[in-house]
């Protein structure tokens, strides 16, 4: 399931030698030009640009019957439940011993989206705030224009309310650092 990332495809990028994640599941479309593009290719003259081979290959994709196009959603979907298993039964230490940071991102992301992981809570009852906000702005207006009229709004609300958000965080804070300490050192 570990896959070596050659470094000589992308050198400017720093990848670990041994990728500790499994490479993303593709989708059918991915899975019927990776079989077909060679035979495309050779049927096409040499020095054909490869646009207009990927032109051909899409164009017999689109033209392919249901039951064809339904293998290959097979093999996309059995390729995904792979994907998912593998975080489902992954190891959370994998979080810590990882040292690409995009990796450990996707990592947490990946737990945290299978409940594995709590959800980090907010930083302040001003993030709180805002966050609950989401989907009540005005869809006339840009996110940064509704975020302006948020934060006045915060600034708006009495000293009270701003002190229950902040504590609301707080026990959101504890209850997550709880959390995080049961699943490390179970």
């Amino acid at each position: 399931m570990l896959r070596r990332i050659p470094t000589v495809i992308c050198p400017h990028i720093h990848h670990s030698p041994l990728s500790s994640l499994p490479k993303k599941p593709s989708n059918p479309y991915i899975h019927y030009v990776s079989e077909n593009f060679p035979v495309v290719k050779s049927k096409h003259p040499p020095n054909t640009p490869g646009r207009d081979i990927m032109r051909s290959v899409a164009e017999s994709w689109k033209s392919l019957p249901a039951a064809r196009k339904a293998v290959y959603e097979r093999k996309a979907l059995a390729e995904a439940q792979q994907y998912d298993n593998f975080f489902k039964t992954a190891s959370l230490h994998l979080l810590f011993e990882t040292e690409d940071k995009k990796e450990k991102k996707h990592l947490k992301k990946r737990f945290e989206e299978l409940g594995r992981l709590p959800k980090k809570p907010p930083l302040s009852g001003y993030n709180l705030y805002v966050s609950r906000q989401k989907g009540q702005g005005n869809p006339q207006l840009s996110a940064p224009e509704n975020l302006k009229i948020f934060a006045q709004n915060y600034k708006n609300l009495d000293e009270m309310e701003k002190t229950r958000l902040n504590k609301e965080v707080q026990i959101m804070k504890e209850s997550y650092e709880k959390r995080m300490h049961q699943l490390l050192n179970p």
